[in-house]
């Protein structure tokens, strides 16, 4: 565990450079092969600046090719549509993340079932598509002898564990956005009351202003 406070970390121009540092000794002395970042957020100091991603992506790449390492890296996704399919733009802070990666999967979670997820790629560099949109790997999570894991359970197209609006579900979920906006609720507050993508409340908002 990184402390951002540690006296060691004033010794350096910049946090990033702390932890570069932090990563190298630690592998060096562990002897390691395998690099798990649980999760990049905490490894940087702003997680909307593009300069401060590319920078981190850059480094681990970096490091990865000199220690001859496998390196997994965990990112959240904001509070996004249940009806849209993960994509790229899905991933939380700079969209330069991705670029920096060799492969990418994410873990959705299906709403046909809530103990059900499954694994979509997103990309791959030199590998086979495989578990792509229409092919994805469901999972059950399941936890016998207080072991919490995925059992892997097939193949199943992703559009069947997104959520399926009507037009009368539709309407209601923009009746109600347009209920909290008149009330002065911010876009943040909407999108979280309504289980809506903060995208999707903000072009309602745009819509309406327009009128």
């Amino acid at each position: 565990m990184f402390n951002p406070e540690a006296d060691g970390a004033r010794k350096f121009a910049t946090y990033a450079d702390y932890l570069n540092n932090a990563i190298e000794n630690v592998l060096i002395t562990s002897g390691a092969h395998i690099l798990i970042i649980d999760n990049i957020t905490c490894l940087r100091s702003s997680t909307e600046a593009a300069a401060s991603a590319v920078a981190l992506m850059s480094k681990l790449q970096a490091i990865k090719n000199q220690y001859g390492l496998s390196v997994l890296v965990l990112a959240h996704t904001p509070k996004r549509n249940p009806a849209r399919p993960i994509g790229r733009n899905d991933l939380q802070g700079s969209k330069m993340l991705i670029n920096f990666t060799d492969s990418a999967f994410a873990i959705g979670e299906s709403q046909t079932d809530k103990s059900l997820r499954y694994l979509k790629q997103i990309k791959q560099r030199s590998g086979t598509l495989v578990h792509g949109a229409d092919s994805v790997c469901l999972c059950r999570m399941i936890k016998p002898y207080n072991f919490l894991h995925f059992d892997i359970c097939g193949r199943e197209p992703e559009a069947r564990h997104l959520l399926h609006y009507t037009d009368q579900q539709r309407k209601a979920t923009e009746d109600r956005m347009i209920q909290l906006h008149e009330q002065g609720k911010s876009l943040r507050a909407i999108a979280a009351e309504t289980n809506s993508s903060l995208g999707t409340v903000a072009r309602l908002v745009r819509r309406l202003e327009k009128v």
